[in-house]
């Protein structure tokens, strides 16, 4: 998942890009202000992950952070041998979302104004948390008419076992046309010859499948438009239309309504906190 997201190539145009400094970081009194992406602080890596300018850093792992950068790079810090994971959740555009990553968090900051942290603050309140373990990465893709494919990262075993379905279920006719042919004609030469195809297109689409998910929605003109984490694609949904009334959702079969707000609750390494 975070992997994929990592290692995507993106080309970077029309942004003007400020590489973090890869030492110790300037660190000030927040003066309980939040922390707030510098302008020209946003680093590549973090780019990649489609966090801007401006965004403003409310929590970590389900706790409020007034602490600096210093002690933010010192959270980020991993023990050896230990895989690391956080949960960063950001405000913006009047909309707090969640990101996972993890690789520390590279760009320079600057403080939000006492407005930004009071509407970050209260619109905070009203975040709703799920167990940390099952939060995943879904990454946006929306279109000039603001059309979104939500695709998650998480690998679906549909996909190794019946390849077929799992192209029907994300609609991906190009490839279920191909795959359809495939089957018939090793099917109509050698029965053997049937199953060795069907075995390797199933590999083939396991391992393959966020690359052809994010291929198909390149194709169809969409642009890589955010990154955010959640239960289920439901949440991310009502977020993505929530930042942007104007976005829609494709393939969205009845309309996304906004969760009750009943209580914040995070879960990671076994400890609790509300």
């Amino acid at each position: 998942m975070s992997e994929d997201l990592e290692d995507e190539n993106i080309a970077i145009d029309d942004q003007n890009f400020e590489s973090a400094p890869q030492g110790d970081l300037e660190d000030f009194e927040q003066g309980g202000l939040l922390l707030k992406i510098a302008t020209n602080g946003l680093s590549i890596p973090d780019y990649v992950k489609k966090l801007k300018e401006a965004d403003i850093l409310v929590a970590v792992d389900g706790e409020i952070y007034r602490d600096g950068p210093t002690k933010l790079k010192e959270l980020f810090t991993r023990q050896n041998g230990q895989q690391s994971k956080w949960l960063l959740s950001l405000w913006r555009d009047g909309q707090i979302f969640d990101i996972l990553i993890t690789n520390p968090i590279e760009s320079r900051f600057g403080l939000s104004t006492e407005q930004e942290t009071e509407w970050a603050i209260e619109e905070y309140n009203k975040h709703v948390y799920g167990d940390f373990d099952s939060y995943q990465n879904y990454e946006i893709y929306k279109d000039g008419n603001g059309v979104c494919d939500v695709l998650s990262m998480d690998k679906d075993l549909l996909a190794g076992l019946f390849p077929a379905l799992w192209l029907l279920k994300y609609r991906l006719y190009p490839p279920l046309g191909a795959v359809l042919i495939s089957y018939g004609v090793s099917y109509s030469i050698n029965l053997l010859l049937f199953v060795i195809t069907y075995i390797v297109l199933s590999r083939f689409i396991y391992v393959s499948q966020n690359n052809i998910m994010r291929s198909f929605s390149l194709f169809a003109s969409k642009k890589h438009y955010m990154t955010i984490a959640g239960t289920n694609e439901r949440d991310v949904s009502v977020i993505v239309k929530n930042i942007d009334p104007d976005n829609k959702i494709r393939f969205e079969r009845h309309a996304v309504k906004k969760p009750q707000v009943i209580h914040k609750v995070i879960v990671k390494d076994n400890r609790r906190e509300t």
